[in-house]
């Protein structure tokens, strides 16, 4: 079996973050075994299969218990990783759930399949806590993998679980993971078979390469969701063929610590859908956002420092007005826009280690995420300028059109036909031709609102700001010349 031990911390938080309508046991079980078997396909840098299967009896009032599994082909586990039920065990009545865990793991380099029984409401020092059962021989087979059951009381809700599961699988999609499928099954005994819930893997983007980045894969992932308006089962017909007019913006940063040779990545896609005059969907002008948090390849409710990180950044400075925000019932946040010129706004955050080796979570620093989201902020301004103005630079383009009209009018109302002449050239009109008042007030138009634009940002210096006319430059650099051979003229003059 493989020596790695998971760090469980995320599952007293994933099982607080459970839908109110969902039974809460199920799901504060399934969410940590599915993070546990994502991780071990992680380190095994090969493809694999996740499959979480359901097997509940068609009648309710049967006595057969509702069975979860959860298996893998990722490297073999090890058993202290699910010590980290030890909470959940014991605040679940035994008629529930009788603590129960079945594993079956074997590693690469394994020559059997072992079989455990482990009983999480025995005492720790108790030795009917854990039982190893009968080995299968692998018959010199070379594969690894893991699959965990649980038996719970048939008391629950199968179809509300099985809401809230595949909309955590889709959202495991969003990031979409290098060599990783995942499937659901349904089974109900009983009845003639089984079924599938529908995930699809399918997307509109270009195929992606085993080389391509993370934050590419995110990107293309967060498209998906947000054309399909989140964890909606079908593309919304009035936006899915507008994918390439969405705005995207990445940004990421790190921490690296070159002793375990290992680094924590922080990494930021905002998506925004610009309203269209044919868009006829219900999320047009959408005034809120949910925020997709995700930690090492799993959906994760935020923590209150980095909603904080969310609520505090300057959001005026990137052309968006926060009017407030909140962290809903699931742990996820939830920021609301004030004025919104956008269709829709999506966000997803996620933080992981960079080389799997052996694992062990660390808390992300919230000045780690504010800098990712700063660069991802900056990003989307810097291609899409003139879209994300500032509070500031908007106030002062409103005055631009007035400005443009005064200076159009004042030039060609001057009887001087030299000083036309040379205000053509400073805006780089021709003055050959017959320029109109409208061609005038354009040009000008033109030239401020890009000043505007390049200098919208904090980040600018004096030194980067652009010149209005081309010929201030040379002018200026002229004069620069002047003075560094001013002393040798004066020679040659005198």
């Amino acid at each position: 079996m493989c020596g790695r031990l998971f760090d469980g911390t995320f599952l007293l938080g994933a099982a607080r973050a459970l839908p109110a309508a969902c039974t809460a046991l199920i799901c504060a079980a399934a969410a940590p075994l599915i993070y546990w078997a994502v991780q071990r396909c992680r380190m095994s840098e090969s493809p694999c299969r996740l499959t979480v299967s359901l097997r509940s009896p068609s009648d309710p009032a049967a006595s057969s218990p509702l069975r979860v599994s959860v298996s893998d082909t990722g490297v073999g586990s090890k058993l202290e990783e699910f010590l980290e039920l030890d909470a959940l065990a014991r605040e679940t009545p035994v008629e529930k759930w009788d603590g129960t865990l079945l594993i079956t793991t074997t590693g690469i380099n394994d020559k059997a399949i072992y079989h455990y029984q482990f009983n999480l409401q025995e005492e720790a020092s108790s030795s009917a806590r854990f039982s190893k059962l009968a080995t299968t021989n692998k018959n010199n087979a070379t594969f690894s993998g893991t699959e965990v059951c649980i038996c719970l009381s048939n008391e629950a809700d199968l179809d509300e679980f099985i809401l809230w599961l595949t909309g955590f699988v889709r959202k495991i999609f969003v990031l979409r993971a290098a060599d990783l499928a995942i499937e659901l099954t349904v089974e109900q005994t009983g009845t003639a078979g089984s079924r599938n819930v529908c995930l699809p893997h399918d997307s509109d983007d270009a195929y992606l390469s085993i080389a391509t980045p993370n934050i590419e894969r995110l990107v293309s992932g967060l498209k998906d969701y947000a054309l399909s308006h989140g964890n909606t089962c079908e593309k919304c017909d009035a936006c899915c063929m507008n994918r390439d007019r969405l705005k995207v913006g990445t940004g990421s940063a790190k921490i690296v610590d070159r002793r375990r040779d290992k680094g924590l990545l922080v990494e930021v896609v905002i998506m925004i859908a610009h309203t269209a005059t044919d868009l006829t969907c219900w999320m047009v002008n959408c005034s809120s956002s949910q925020v997709l948090y995700f930690e090492d390849f799993i959906p994760c409710p935020i923590s209150q420092s980095f909603f904080n990180v969310l609520m505090s950044m300057d959001w005026q400075s990137y052309g968006f007005k926060l009017k407030g925000g909140f962290m809903d019932d699931e742990g996820n946040a939830v920021l609301q826009w004030d004025n919104l010129t956008f269709a829709r706004v999506d966000i997803a955050i996620h933080t992981y280690h960079g080389v799997v080796q052996e694992w062990q979570r660390s808390e992300p620093d919230k000045y780690l995420v504010r800098k990712a989201l700063k660069s991802a902020l900056c990003r989307l301004k810097e291609d899409h300028a003139g879209d994300f103005l500032s509070c500031h630079g908007k106030k002062i383009r409103e005055y631009v059109p007035d400005l443009a009209e005064s200076i159009a009018g004042l030039i060609l109302s001057s009887n001087d036909q030299e000083f036309q002449d040379e205000c053509f050239t400073l805006l780089g009109l021709g003055s050959d031709q017959d320029i109109s008042e409208g061609a005038v007030r354009s040009c000008f138009s033109d030239k401020m609102a890009s000043i505007i634009e390049m200098n919208d940002t904090k980040e600018n210096v004096v030194e980067s700001t652009p010149y209005l006319f081309e010929c201030e430059k040379l002018d200026e650099d002229s004069e620069q010349l002047d003075e560094e051979d001013g002393d040798e003229d004066m020679v040659s003059d005198y």
